[in-house]
């Protein structure tokens, strides 16, 4: 394992990207490349939870695992991390073979950003003083921008909140571990 990390490390990084996703959803200063990263790296984390599960050096960890494998498993059974599944392998392949939602075609399919102008005020004082000019050309320059960014994701001819969806991954996670004791 990479720096003697196991699936506890993979679940934890899972939150933490969970958190940077509900930042990009805003208000922040994020572009949408970086909003639109966070939010794939937040599916890839969730998924990939998977593998460092049934990796794991654990042997009680490993054989609680097997659930998440094969042809009628927790996965597939679980709408939440099904979506997950086919965003997690449609990003890496472009494409879905075997998709767990049963569609192929399951994609993010739009971004909207929503932005939040700052208030400017124009005054022109005549003869002002230089301090209020200077104050206020200085609020001018602290004032910026903010962007809040969500994504609607489609299956078998449903939509979805991304932002919702990814809260629903997290507590089918935290319902699967629980009752395998693992948290």
């Amino acid at each position: 394992m990479p720096l003697h990390e196991g699936w506890l490390d993979q679940y934890n990084r899972m939150l933490r990207s969970h958190v940077r996703l509900i930042e990009a959803a805003g208000p922040s200063s994020l572009g949408p490349d970086e909003a639109r990263d966070r939010l794939y790296h937040f599916f890839q984390d969730a998924f990939h939870l998977r593998d460092w599960l049934r990796y794991s050096d654990n042997p009680n960890v490993k054989a609680r695992a097997t659930a998440l494998w094969g042809e009628n498993n927790h996965i597939k059974a679980t709408p939440a991390l099904a979506l997950c599944h086919d965003i997690c392998v449609g990003l890496k392949h472009f494409s879905v073979d075997r998709p767990a939602t049963g569609d192929s075609a399951t994609t993010i399919d739009q971004q909207n950003v929503q932005v939040a102008l700052p208030v400017f005020e124009t005054r022109v004082e005549f003869p002002g003083s230089l301090q209020h000019a200077h104050d206020q050309r200085l609020a001018e320059e602290q004032a910026v921008a903010t962007a809040a960014h969500r994504w609607r994701i489609t299956s078998n001819g449903a939509h979805c909140d991304a932002l919702d969806l990814a809260d629903e991954v997290i507590a089918a996670w935290d319902s699967w571990l629980r009752a395998n004791s693992l948290l």
